[in-house]
């Protein structure tokens, strides 16, 4: 039994943030469908972009990652009809989940306000750009914009005097998303309490400056970003690069514990007895200093050798890793966080939702047949039926395009 056996979720939303969400609520077992344009979710297009294959009559493995587990309804929302049909849906929900702009849902009539008095116990849970309120509030958001750049997370993670790193794709999204996930289930508990529906928004730039909130606390006392490797909060908190050009992430936060084992293993016992570096508040004046100490020692050594050396001494560090390293990471598959599909001889990837529960396990079928995402309007006319609508009325509409089914 999964944790929301029970509950409906009706998603309008495209892209990666809000569809992540609703993924999430699928994999608790909620009865997601997720309702698309004739045209489709851009995302169907736009997944060649990032090298997925492209979308097939039985294959979309870049719309698997944000869907899989839910149910297909292509309608189109312009016709007052298909409009209909859709309000008939959100009747029967408890979950309203889109990321579609607040000036759009006005226009559209499914704003909050507008529901919340046809059906006062949906709760109507949005991913916004930039909030709800402010001068931004219509300006639309992605997590390149929103997250990375306005929010601070492209500055937080570039090298200072370089530029920008390329933003992850869909990474503030998930972020997002899996915020949003949160919020709906609070809210879901308190609609069982109450029998009252909730707003539940979560904008892509408020993820982010929450992300940051350890560095922007100290922004006025001197903490500063972009920072540099060089200068960073402690010169064993920082990355070293190997023999072999590989990149080792250190973090000997306890310095005093720690430092003397690390300083041992550079072949460098000198450095505890140099003033500079022999105490934590020593070293802390004198970060660029020790750094430049630390790196033609440690280039002295491999990755593996650093890899040995380190995880021997009991030392917390890590392999900065390469995405064809996470996937075949022995960590990633012991806990169950990865599978894998079969494409035109080629592996491809994919990462379960990051909450994990023992007592009742989340439901595991992405690699079913049902758990891949919907063909485009995969299940319109069982969704249609479920409403009422007879099998006559349903083929007039599949003739006139106001709904659609793959």
């Amino acid at each position: 039994m999964g944790q929301l056996d029970g509950v409906k979720v009706v998603e309008l939303a495209t892209y990666i943030a809000a569809p992540s969400c609703a993924r999430i609520l699928a994999s608790y077992g909620a009865d997601v469908i997720k309702v698309e344009s004739p045209k489709g979710d851009d995302l169907r297009k736009a997944q060649v972009s990032y090298f997925y294959p492209a979308e097939t009559d039985t294959a979309s493995y870049g719309m698997d990652v944000q869907n899989a587990g839910k149910k297909g309804l292509a309608i189109n929302l312009k016709d007052p009809a298909g409009m209909e049909a859709f309000l008939k849906l959100l009747e029967t929900a408890d979950v309203f989940v889109t990321n579609n702009r607040v000036k759009a849902l006005v226009k559209m009539g499914l704003d909050y306000e507008t529901l919340h008095k046809k059906f006062p116990r949906l709760i109507h849970a949005s991913i916004l750009g930039y909030g709800e309120l402010g001068p931004l509030k219509d300006k639309p958001g992605f997590d390149y914009t929103a997250y990375f750049s306005r929010g601070g997370i492209a500055n937080s993670l570039m090298e200072k005097g370089t530029s920008p790193a390329i933003p992850a794709s869909g990474f503030g999204d998930n972020y997002a998303g899996i915020a949003l996930s949160s919020g709906v289930c609070a809210a879901l508990y308190r609609q069982q309490k109450t029998g009252l529906g909730e707003r539940v928004t979560v904008s892509l730039l408020d993820t982010a400056i929450y992300g940051l909130n350890w560095l922007l606390g100290a922004s006025n006392f001197g903490s500063e970003m972009p920072s540099t490797r060089k200068k960073t909060n402690s010169a064993v908190c920082t990355t070293y690069k190997t023999k072999d050009g590989r990149w080792i992430q250190l973090a000997l936060i306890q310095y005093d514990n720690w430092f003397p084992k690390f300083a041992n293993l550079l072949g460098a016992p000198q450095l505890l007895t140099d003033e500079r570096f022999s105490t934590y508040a020593a070293m802390l004046n004198n970060i660029t200093a020790l750094v430049e100490e630390i790196e033609p020692l440690f280039a002295q050594k491999t990755m593996a050798e650093w890899d040995k050396l380190l995880t021997e001494a009991d030392l917390p560090f890590e392999i900065v890793q390469t995405m064809n390293e996470i996937a075949i990471d022995p960590q990633n598959w012991a806990n169950d966080s990865i599978f894998k599909k079969e494409c035109d001889g080629k592996d491809i990837y994919y990462i379960r939702t990051p909450i994990k529960f023992t007592e009742s396990p989340m439901l595991k079928e992405e690699e079913a047949c049902h758990g891949r995402s919907p063909r485009l309007g995969e299940d319109s006319s069982e969704i249609l039926k479920g409403l009422g609508y007879d099998d006559a009325t349903i083929a007039d509409y599949l003739a006139k395009g106001i709904i659609v089914q793959k």
